[in-house]
């Protein structure tokens, strides 16, 4: 699926690229904006972009394929808009919502059909250096989630159960517990997802050492387990974990544990600002 970029800076356009390596609903190619071959979707940067000659000129039924990347709201209601700054979770869904809405339902004319598209296999998963660190752009009301899971696959399940929640969302990224204790030092998470079974430090001295920090003692602490006996669920709640979650993920039951920790998420963040504040 070709998504075309017009108007963006080269940062935010290399930002937008990173992204939609993240769906795996669907493969997303960036694509440089060309009139002869038109994408499927075209993102364009900022409202003012529409009153571009090359995009003002775009045939009256490609309109529909066109998405505002803005910090307000387009006059023109009817078009889809990705709010600014970017955060992952929102491009997809925008996105995901697109092509079933249009182009899934209504075949391109030949007008506006763009040529094929070589998408390759390894463009489903792989997580970058530099996207393990951090998915999105700064948000003040985003989530912040800390994943720490050996597994690569594992990471990116849980990236995209993360994504289609109705929620802003900033997803890190640890490879091991040794990781996981230096980022949280560095950084405030409000929700964390950790892995039993990793190299070197295991899951349960990673949540001991993680409850000793004094800004970790209330953040929920989700453990992931391929098979959970009694023995871990005891030695999980020694260690402080909140719950289980079983692998693979299960989106039902994934829900449900997301439900129950967002009510304590909400009634915890207040806190822990108004905590920070003191502490600045």
């Amino acid at each position: 699926m070709q998504v075309g970029s017009f108007g963006f800076p080269e940062q935010q356009r290399s930002k937008v690229e990173k992204i939609l390596r993240l769906s795996r609903r669907r493969d997303y190619e960036l694509v440089a904006f060309d009139e002869t071959a038109l994408p499927d979707v075209l993102l364009v940067f900022g409202e003012e972009a529409l009153s571009a000659p090359s995009v003002s000129a775009l045939p009256a039924d490609y309109r529909r394929r066109l998405v505002v990347v803005s910090r307000q709201k387009p006059k023109e209601v009817s078009l889809p808009h990705i709010g600014y700054p970017l955060i992952s979770s929102r491009v997809i869904r925008v996105l995901d919502g697109i092509v079933d809405r249009t182009i899934d339902s209504v075949p391109l004319t030949d007008s506006d059909a763009p040529q094929a598209a070589d998408v390759s296999e390894n463009k489903k998963v792989a997580l970058s250096d530099e996207s393990r660190t951090q998915e999105t752009e700064p948000d003040d009301n985003a989530l912040r989630v800390l994943v720490v899971d050996d597994s690569a696959p594992m990471r990116q399940a849980l990236a995209d159960q993360l994504m289609a929640l109705p929620m802003a969302m900033q997803i890190s990224f640890a490879e091991d517990g040794a990781s996981a204790l230096s980022v949280t030092d560095q950084q405030h998470f409000d929700l964390i997802f950790l892995d039993i079974m990793m190299p070197g430090i295991d899951g349960f001295e990673t949540c001991t050492q993680l409850r000793q920090k004094a800004h970790i003692k209330k953040t929920p602490i989700i453990m992931l387990s391929s098979k959970t006996s009694p023995l871990d669920e005891v030695k999980g709640i020694m260690a402080g974990c909140s719950t289980y979650l079983t692998k693979p993920i299960v989106p039902d039951e994934f829900q449900k544990v997301i439900r129950r920790v967002s009510k304590w998420i909400t009634e915890y963040r207040p806190e822990r600002a108004a905590s920070q504040a003191r502490t600045n």
